[in-house]
């Protein structure tokens, strides 16, 4: 039998302003491709891991991952090798030739490099061997991957990869990122947009024309919320929020059914690679005596829009019981609660929703034995020092800014 070695090629205009990276891929390809009959499929492509939650179709398949700063170096998590296998090997058995096309995520993403598989195999050996050969070269490719441009436009990446499986058959999105990015119109340096419900950062991107289009993919999302050094780590509930509103995005772009994949990332950022801003991830809230602290609109401590009903009751009370347990240890110690809001509604209805989310963090002190009588309450709305402006043009809401300012102001005595 005649190998036959992958083709993987980028556009021109990535060539003639990304050589070394379009080089390097295709080197790493090549050579990966000369190797054939590891059943294992490739350099580290066994595939495994727990099953995806979507079916992957017999179709084309792009994979957005980078080598940039701030995430673990870029390889491909279980799962997303399972899913590449199967579309390979169920290729050879429908008789179609699916396009791999992988995109490099850094400030200006492009496409990296790509290819067809291909076979004419006469029996079932053969082609596994033309299978193993592809993935192979898949399998070295990746990381290879290295950003060229500072900062990390996520968003970018995923809308590119999601207009690279456009066609007659259904296609599959794989995100393996971070998911923090650093690029309008989804910057999370943006102060509260980390915490931001997903509904409202949605509206904002269908605002801005800046949803991808997906058109009924399968998109997976791997290493969402895992980082690497000098970023900050995300605890538990701030990687949930992240993964959830990348789901957002995706569903609301089109996809057909988002999978994410829990399997953690974890290992240094690659090196000489340009920098990415370094998104704050706030801490958790913690109670000094006659310091002022904040209960952000967090997926901890904050709650559902338009409401003062906890979105994690349970999240809450591990947050809330170090401030019951500072007033119960002396009687004459007291809260004062202050609610705010974003500026939406009418003024009156801003002061009722901040007093009512001020009066359900007093019920949920006072459920873990805080005495009633030791706590105040009251609710401003919009208006109150530090308020950050959240109304952009035409009067629509920004979601980072509208999250920052609903969040009620605890102050202990001293």
């Amino acid at each position: 039998m005649t190998l036959r070695r992958p083709t993987w090629s980028s556009s021109a205009p990535l060539r003639l302003r990304n050589s070394a990276l379009a080089l390097a891929t295709v080197a790493a390809l090549a050579l990966g491709a000369c190797s054939s009959g590891d059943s294992s499929g490739g350099v580290g492509f066994a595939g495994g891991g727990a099953p995806l939650s979507c079916p992957v179709p017999v179709g084309p398949m792009a994979i957005a991952m980078g080598g940039r700063a701030n995430e673990p170096g870029p390889s491909l998590p279980g799962p997303v090798q399972q899913a590449a296998i199967s579309v390979v090997a169920g290729a050879s058995d429908q008789k179609v030739q699916p396009k791999f096309t992988v995109v490099n995520v850094d400030g200006r993403p492009a496409v990296a490099g790509s290819d067809t598989y291909r076979t004419d195999a006469g029996n079932a050996i053969a082609a596994q061997d033309d299978q193993n050969a592809f993935l192979s070269g898949l399998g070295n490719a990746i990381p290879t991957l290295r950003a060229q441009t500072p900062e990390a436009d996520t968003l970018g990446a995923l809308t590119l990869a999601g207009r690279s499986v456009q066609g007659t058959r259904p296609g599959t999105v794989v995100l393996v990122d971070s998911g923090l990015s650093t690029v309008a119109p989804l910057d999370f340096r943006t102060a509260g947009l980390l915490a931001a419900p997903v509904a409202d950062v949605v509206s904002s991107l269908r605002d801005a024309n800046a949803l991808p289009a997906l058109n009924g993919a399968t998109v997976i999302l791997a290493g969402i919320g895992d980082v690497a050094a000098p970023q900050g780590p995300l605890d538990t509930s701030q990687r949930a929020s992240l993964v959830a509103l990348w789901k957002g995005i995706a569903q609301a772009g089109g996809a057909s059914c988002v999978a994410v994949v829990d399997e953690p990332r974890s290992g240094d950022a690659p090196s000489d690679v340009p920098p990415v801003s370094v998104v704050n991830v706030p801490p958790p809230p913690t109670i000094t005596p006659g310091k002022a602290s904040v209960l952000p609109d967090d997926g901890s401590v904050g709650f559902q829009p338009d409401t003062a009903d906890f979105r994690d009751e349970n999240a809450a009370r591990g947050v809330l019981a170090p401030f019951a347990d500072f007033l119960k240890q002396a009687p004459t110690r007291r809260l004062a609660l202050t609610g705010t809001t974003a500026r939406a509604g009418s003024p009156a209805s801003q002061v009722d929703l901040s007093t009512r989310r001020a009066e359900a963090v007093k019920g949920l002190l006072v459920s873990l034995g805080a005495a009633a009588g030791q706590i105040t309450t009251t609710g401003v709305g919009s208006q109150f020092p530090g308020y950050v402006n959240d109304v952009g043009p035409g009067g629509k809401q920004l979601p980072g800014p509208a999250s920052s300012n609903r969040k009620v102001i605890v102050e202990p005595s001293s």
